[in-house]
């Protein structure tokens, strides 16, 4: 082998580092968590800012990566064509080609690639230099390139649509709560704010047994009494049942009745002028179109009916909030723990109507899609398929729920507790 041969060999493997060189930069720059380097660069790192700025001019920076790895990958291919060809002048641009299409998809692109996804940071802060002279110096082919795609775009009309799904969104909420960017209190809001418009009527509602109503045709002390035990500013007004609810009456107007009715000033023939409309929505309602609708009508509580038109329960104003921002207390709520941690990831106590989803959420248990239950109560009917009775137990999951608090068919608290199993157990 001449020194021309040697030569050759030498520089061919020279392209093919350029090669991989670009082709795991173009992956890892895909990769690498913007969060990750933020939070980096706040810190002082130079690399990760110089890596941030490069990131944020991704359309420049990809066209150079494309560029050199194109070129790279020519000369392999001229470089090997004049080896071979010489080597053996019958076959060897053949011999040529296949070589140099399995050394480059190996070498050049897959082990890369792979290595750059496991990396994608180190690789990025570590070609983030490079790569800022290779933009000076394809910056002439960079703006032809940057020219054509602005052509293609006239020609072709793109339109712009939200590139980053619901799922990456809150991706990206977790990792920057994980890297300690953003507190407790911030992560746990702006993913409330994400989930929000998912949310639906059916899964807020205050449930038909916990209703406070009072009949259209009560006397002055019926109403007084039910605003008594209730606590609460407004009362629902029915109709025989309170699957006909005619509207909602609130305190102040029943007070402000009473002191005029007292005094003789009456201006309304009787109380059931003063009671107010309703909005009626069915269980499948997003909560931000519930919200919407009340901000519009200026009202704070709506009915949540079924197909038939009976009662599912009630959703208020105060509801729809606390889904997005958590709990609102006023002066009138008895502070009371719907979930009560006895030992991290091992007891809990929970209470019948504390929603299904985020219990599943805390332990880690995936929803079965055929579920109809939203509470922890409904979810024991559901999976005992009976009304529970006290000390009533199955398994689920690897946890066992225990109806603690049953009182009148409905179950008031559970016991949630891990089960350890066995490694034969585990196997079955």
């Amino acid at each position: 082998m001449d020194s021309s041969q040697i030569s050759s060999l030498i520089l061919f493997v020279i392209f093919v580092l350029m090669s991989a060189f670009f082709a795991a930069s173009e992956t890892a720059f895909t990769s690498v968590s913007e969060v990750k380097l933020k939070t980096e660069a706040k810190n002082g790192n130079k690399k990760a800012e110089k890596t941030l700025q490069l990131k944020q001019d991704y359309n420049a920076l990809l066209t150079a990566i494309l560029i050199g790895n194109n070129i790279a990958n020519i000369a392999c291919s001229a470089i090997a064509t004049l080896f071979f060809v010489r080597l053996m002048p019958d076959y060897g641009a053949m011999v040529s080609t296949i070589v140099t299409t399995i050394l480059l998809l190996f070498l050049a692109e897959v082990t890369p690639k792979l290595v750059a996804k496991l990396l994608s940071k180190q690789i990025a802060m570590f070609g983030a230099s490079i790569l800022s002279v290779v933009i000076i110096l394809f910056k002439p082919l960079i703006w032809l390139a940057t020219l054509w795609q602005d052509m293609i775009n006239q020609l072709v009309p793109i339109e712009k649509v939200n590139s980053i799904s619901e799922a990456e969104l809150l991706s990206f909420v977790d990792e920057a709560r994980s890297e300690g960017s953003i507190e407790a209190e911030e992560h746990s809001l702006v993913k409330a704010a994400i989930e929000f418009d998912d949310v639906e009527v059916g899964t807020i509602l205050t449930p038909r047994v916990d209703v406070n109503g009072v009949d259209i045709d009560a006397t002055d002390e019926e109403m007084e009494e039910a605003f008594e035990k209730s606590a609460h500013s407004r009362l629902i007004v029915y109709e025989e049942s309170i699957d006909h609810t005619v509207g909602i009456l609130h305190q102040k107007d029943f007070h402000r009745y009473q002191r005029a009715k007292a005094k003789g000033k009456l201006r309304v023939p009787s109380i059931v002028h003063l009671i107010s409309e309703v909005d009626f929505v069915p269980p499948v309602m997003k909560v931000f179109d519930l919200l919407q609708m009340m901000q519009r009508k200026k009202r704070h509580m709506a009915v949540v009916v079924d197909e038939h038109g009976g009662m599912l329960g009630i959703v208020t104003m105060e509801d729809t909030l606390e889904e997005l921002v958590g709990e609102i207390w006023d002066e009138t709520d008895i502070i009371e723990d719907e979930i009560t941690i006895v030992e991290e990831n091992q007891l809990y106590e929970v209470k019948g109507t504390y929603s299904l989803h985020k219990l599943c959420e805390l332990l880690g248990i995936v929803p079965a899609d055929d579920w109809i239950s939203s509470t922890v109560s409904g979810f024991m009917i559901e999976q005992l398929e009976r009304v529970p009775q006290e000390g009533d137990t199955f398994i689920y999951d690897h946890f066992t729920f225990k109806a603690t608090g049953v009182k009148q068919r409905r179950v008031n608290k559970v016991q949630v507790k891990r089960v350890h199993l066995t490694e034969e157990e585990h196997k079955l």
